[in-house]
C-alpha cells in the first residue's frame, strides 16, 4: 500500500489523539451484543497505537510526560464522547429505536473499520513521527554510538571577591619568620597586619564515562597551582597573563555488587565527614574500598577503607602514607528524619620529624643516602602545628622544619537531617577529632630537646547548622548556615585544612555565618563571614601570640 503523502497527513499529536480516542471509545461503549470480531479488531487497534507510543518513549523520541499527556487526552476524549452520545442516536440499532432504545439509550454501535484503513492509520502515525523528528532535530538512538551515550560532562565556575581584615594588635609576621629553634609555629607567615582584598576564580570541567554496568571512570581539570592541596582558586591580577590548569581528578571505579565499590586514582573524598578535616576542594590520591549492608528497615551500615600516598622518597624506604578506616550507620528515624554517624581512625605514617644526628652528606654520598626525609614540606604546610628543627645540633644553616607530633587522629562525625518542611530541610552536624598519637616523651627524643615542655593540645570540635533546599538547582532555592569551631594546634595536620577558616591551619577558635541564593537555574550568589582568633594555652610560645582575622567572601556561582 502506498502511504498518504506527508502534505495530506494530519499533525502527529492530532493523529495520536484521534486514533486513541476512537479506540478507547470503542472499548468503552461497545455493547455486549456487538460482534466479537469487531471488538477484537478495535482492541487490536488501541493496543497497537498505545504500543507505538511506548516504543517512542523507549527509543527516547518522546518523553514520558508527553506520552502520558497523550493517553490522558485520548481517554478524556473517549469519556466526553461517551457522555454526549444521545439515547437512540447515531449507532443505535434501528429495530430497537423504541422501548429497547429508551432502556439502553447510552449504548452505541461502532461500525466496522476495514483493515486497509487501520493499516493506513499506522503508516500515517509512523511517517508523522519521522517527519516531526527531522523538523525538531530529535536524536535517533539507533544512529548514536553507545560510547557517546555513556559519556557525561559536568563543570562549574565560581567568581569570588574576598577581603581579609587583620586585627591591629596582631604580632607582626617578622617575629614568626625569625624562629630558628623548636618548638616553632607558623614560620612561613608573611602578613598578619595588612588588610587584603582580591578577586579569585575557580573553574572546573569534568568528563564521566560509564564503561560498563560495573565500571566507571572520570577525569576533571581545574584552575589552581601546586602550592597547596586544599584550594583550586586562582587569584586574579597578573597583568592579564594566562593561568595554569591542573589535573584535579582522575579515577576508576569498579562496582562488582550494588553494595561494594573499589576506587583508585585521584578521587573525591571517600569518607563521611565535614570541612573540619576535609575541605571541599581536597581530593585524594590512592585506592579505597566502600561497602554497605542493610541492617533492617531503613537502617544501613557502611564501611570505607583506603591507603593514600603522601610522599614517595627516592632514597628512603620510609615513604609517607595516610591509612584510613571508617565504620558508620545511616538510619531513617520515621518519615521525615535521617540520622548518619561515622567513626574513623586515620594513621599518618612516617610524617613526624626526626632531628639529624650528623651533618649532611657531601661528595659522592650527597643525594644517594636519606637525609632529613622526615621534613614537613613548605609546599604543603600552612600554620598551627608544632614544629621542630631537623638540622643536626652543630648546624648553623637555615632551619629545616618537621612535625613535632605523630598523628593518629580518631574522628567522630554525626548528623541529623529534618525533612518536615519539604522541600526545605534542616541539618545539624557535629564533628569531633582527637590526635591519639601525641606523646611528649617521644617528641623530646626526636627533637633532641630533653627539657621541652609542651601542652597536649590535640582536639578539634565543630557544630554546624544548615537550613534550606537540598540543592541550589532552581531559581528561588536557598541555603543558610552557621557554624562554630575550636581547633587545637596538634589535633590534625594543618596541610589539610580549609583556607577560609583563619587563613588555613589549626590553633584557633571562631565562627562562620552565610548563605546562598539561586537567582537562576544552576546559578547562585553567596555571602559568608568568618571570624577567628588564636588559642592561648598560657605559655610564652608564639602559638599564643595574638592573631585575629575576619574574612568576608562574596561568590557568584554557575554550574552545568
Amino acid at each position: 500500500m502506498r502511504p498518504t503523502p506527508a502534505t495530506h497527513r494530519r499533525p502527529l499529536l492530532r493523529t495520536f489523539v484521534s486514533t486513541l480516542t476512537a479506540a478507547m471509545l470503542a472499548g468503552a461503549t461497545l455493547p455486549a451484543s456487538a460482534q466479537s470480531d469487531d471488538r477484537a479488531e478495535l482492541e487490536k487497534l488501541r493496543a497497537t497505537t498505545t504500543a507505538l507510543i511506548e516504543a517512542l518513549v523507549g527509543q527516547g523520541l518522546l518523553s514520558r510526560e508527553r506520552a502520558d499527556a497523550l493517553l490522558r487526552q485520548a481517554q478524556g476524549g473517549a469519556a466526553s464522547a461517551h457522555a454526549a452520545a444521545p439515547a437512540g442516536g447515531w449507532g443505535t440499532p434501528l429495530a430497537a429505536a423504541g422501548a429497547e432504545g429508551a432502556a439502553r439509550g447510552n449504548v452505541v454501535r461502532i461500525p466496522y473499520v476495514p483493515e486497509t484503513l487501520r493499516q493506513q492509520m499506522r503508516e500515517e502515525i509512523k511517517l508523522d513521527v519521522l517527519q516531526q523528528a527531522r523538523e525538531e532535530g530529535w536524536a535517533d538512538s539507533r544512529q548514536v554510538p553507545a560510547w557517546v551515550k555513556a559519556i557525561g560532562f559536568e563543570g562549574d565556575v565560581r567568581l569570588r571577591w574576598q577581603t581579609d581584615r587583620f586585627a591591629g594588635d596582631n604580632l607582626p609576621a617578622e617575629f614568626y619568620r625569625a624562629q630558628t629553634n623548636g618548638p616553632a609555629w607558623a614560620p612561613d607567615l608573611t602578613n598578619t597586619t595588612e588588610d587584603r582584598n582580591r578577586l579569585t576564580l575557580r573553574a572546573r570541567f569534568g568528563v564521566n564515562a560509564k564503561l560498563s554496568e560495573d565500571t566507571r571512570t572520570a577525569i576533571r581539570i581545574s584552575t589552581g597551582n601546586l602550592s597547596g592541596p586544599t584550594s583550586t582558586s586562582q587569584t586574579l591580577g597578573s597583568h592579564f597573563n594566562k593561568y595554569s590548569v591542573v589535573l584535579d581528578r582522575a579515577w576508576l571505579r569498579w562496582e562488582p555488587r550494588h553494595n561494594l565499590r573499589f576506587i583508585g586514582g585521584r578521587m573525591p573524598n571517600p569518607f563521611y565527614g565535614s570541612d573540619l578535616l576535609w575541605p571541599d576542594d581536597l581530593n585524594f590520591d590512592g585506592v579505597a574500598v566502600q561497602g554497605e549492608t542493610n541492617l533492617g528497615s531503613g537502617v544501613f551500615a557502611f564501611a570505607t577503607a583506603g591507603a593514600f600516598p603522601l610522599e614517595e622518597l627516592a632514597v628512603d624506604s620510609k615513604d609517607k602514607w595516610l591509612y584510613g578506616l571508617q565504620l558508620g550507620a545511616d538510619a531513617a528515624l520515621g518519615s521525615y528524619m535521617q540520622w548518619r554517624v561515622g567513626l574513623a581512625v586515620y594513621d599518618f605514617r612516617h610524617v613526624a620529624g626526626v632531628q639529624a644526628s650528623e651533618p649532611p652528606p657531601t661528595g659522592p654520598r650527597a643525594g644517594t643516602v636519606a637525609y632529613q626525609s622526615s621534613q614537613y614540606p613548605a609546599s604543603a604546610r600552612q600554620k598551627g602545628n608544632t614544629l621542630i628543627n631537623l638540622n643536626d645540633p652543630t648546624s648553623t644553616a637555615s632551619p629545616v622544619w618537621g612535625l613535632a607530633s605523630k598523628f593518629r587522629p580518631v574522628n567522630l562525625t554525626t548528623g541529623v537531617t529534618f525533612k518536615h518542611f519539604d522541600p526545605l530541610q534542616v541539618g545539624l552536624t557535629l564533628d569531633w577529632v582527637k590526635n591519639s598519637a601525641f606523646d611528649l616523651a617521644d617528641i623530646r627524643r626526636r627533637a633532641g630537646l630533653p627539657e621541652l615542655q609542651l601542652a597536649d593540645k590535640t582536639t578539634g570540635l565543630q557544630l554546624r547548622l544548615l537550613a534550606g533546599h537540598e540543592r541550589l538547582a532552581n531559581r528561588g532555592d536557598w541555603q543558610a548556615f552557621v557554624a562554630m569551631r575550636k581547633f587545637e594546634r596538634d589535633a590534625w595536620l594543618d596541610a589539610f585544612t580549609d583556607t577560609t577558616w583563619n587563613g588555613g591551619g589549626t590553633n584557633y577558635k571562631g565562627w562562620t555565618l552565610g548563605g546562598h541564593y539561586a537567582f537562576d537555574r544552576n546559578a547562585s550568589v553567596g555571602l559568608r563571614w568568618t571570624s577567628t582568633r588564636n588559642l592561648d594555652d598560657g605559655s610564652l610560645y608564639l602559638s599564643n601570640a595574638p592573631y585575629k582575622l575576619d574574612t568576608l567572601q562574596v561568590d557568584l556561582n554557575a554550574r552545568f
